[in-house]
């Protein structure tokens, strides 16, 4: 267990971390000035480099054809890439051209408020991390693909459950899944974490190289139904198509909650808030669930609406939940949410109706209509809809 003693100003250079109560001894916070790091000069594409006299906004992917490598897949993206329906033909050179450019790595280039060292949250935060890393194969995989990704110039981090989990001062037991995400493109990542697994002759594989609708790479288990890590770069939007980035600020706006823009950097141990709200929603009592992407698009609501009922039923046993800028948007919507949705075609039916499967279940019916009512009417209806109850 780790223990994450909420303080006043936590996240910031004010800010006292708590004593050590999980019972290991970890040693107090202690700063030390540390140099800004510079990215190397054979390093990776990021950002803001030119390249060709483009300067670069973020990557896109391509499915290859079989047997094609996927790295070669991966779609360099500038600005005017804006208004195309589809990847344009652009390759993302493996090492970065000489020219001018941002020569920060990525969270050197956010506020230092939010760059927070993660014994300054917590003494015990460090140690619960290496625990956690160190649990089964997660490690085994997870370390040497990590030294892989930053050898050819890219960062990884933690994201989703296991930062916005161990900060909330539960132990790796809470943590379900362990999702990554980096400045490395879909297709890069990919490539790199397959050499990997290689070279270190273990019995992971990936699923498939690159999920073209979400760019996400996923490395099963040697049973192959076991989902160990799930990868995808930093968010971006903007295009018509999936793409990713190197921006931290810019993926903290492509997040569901503010809970789960929180990054963990587990090379430096530095803890990430790139949006500035993430660690103050989860030092309220019993957190906040406060949305990011207040979108109007019905399919997106409802997506939104399914996961914030997830994590209500989850954490229900930790006591009460913040619910009330959810609430305040929720309000908003249509009663009948679900019939908005399915003006949008079979399609996004499908992937409501497949989300809500991936959500909540196994979760009683009555359970899910009960968590949704506090939502207001359209998200109730969308549950009953999706249980085949009457609205």
């Amino acid at each position: 267990m780790t223990c994450t003693d909420d303080v006043e100003g936590a996240g910031t250079a004010e800010a006292e971390a708590p004593e050590c109560h999980c019972g290991r001894n970890c040693p107090p916070y202690s700063p030390s000035p540390g140099a800004v790091e510079l990215r190397a000069p054979d390093g990776a594409v990021m950002v803001g480099d030119l390249v060709d006299g483009e300067r670069v906004a973020g990557f896109a992917y391509v499915s290859p054809r079989e047997g094609e490598p996927s790295g070669e897949h991966d779609r360099l993206l500038t600005e005017e890439d804006r208004g195309r329906a589809a990847p344009p033909q652009r390759a993302v050179p493996v090492v970065r051209p000489t020219g001018p450019g941002d020569e920060r790595l990525p969270h050197d280039r956010l506020p230092e408020r939010v760059v927070v060292p993660a014994a300054r949250r917590s003494p015990c935060l460090p140690a619960a991390v290496n625990d956690l890393l160190a649990d089964g194969s997660w490690g085994r995989l997870l370390r040497p693909i990590a030294r892989t990704v930053r050898a050819a110039g890219h960062e990884l981090w933690l994201c989703g459950g296991a930062p916005r989990e161990l900060l909330s001062g539960h132990g790796r037991e809470a943590v379900r899944d362990l999702d990554l995400t980096g400045t490395a493109p879909a297709g890069r990542f990919a490539e790199l974490a397959r050499r990997t697994l290689q070279e270190e002759g273990e019995t992971y594989e990936l699923r498939t190289p690159v999920s073209p609708d979400s760019l996400v790479c996923t490395v099963l288990g040697s049973d192959q139904s076991s989902e160990l890590i799930e990868y995808r770069g930093l968010g971006l939007g903007g295009f018509g198509f999936p793409a990713t980035g190197t921006d931290l600020a810019a993926d903290s706006g492509q997040r569901d909650f503010t809970v789960n823009t929180l990054l963990y950097d587990v090379q430096r141990h530095l803890v990430l808030d790139p949006g500035e709200r993430g660690l103050a929603h989860l030092s309220v009592p019993g957190r906040a669930l406060v949305p990011v992407d207040r979108s109007a698009d019905p399919v997106i609501r409802a997506a939104l609406a399914l996961r914030a009922v997830k994590f209500l039923v989850r954490w229900e046993a930790d006591g009460p939940v913040d619910t009330h800028e959810l609430r305040a948007w929720t309000a908003e919507f249509p009663d009948d949410l679900a019939g908005h949705v399915r003006e949008r075609g079979d399609q996004a039916w499908a992937h409501v109706e497949a989300l809500h499967h991936e959500c909540l279940g196994g979760v009683p019916a009555d359970r899910q209509t009960a968590v949704a009512s506090t939502l207001g009417p359209g998200v109730e209806s969308l549950l009953k809809t999706l249980l085949g109850s009457p609205a």
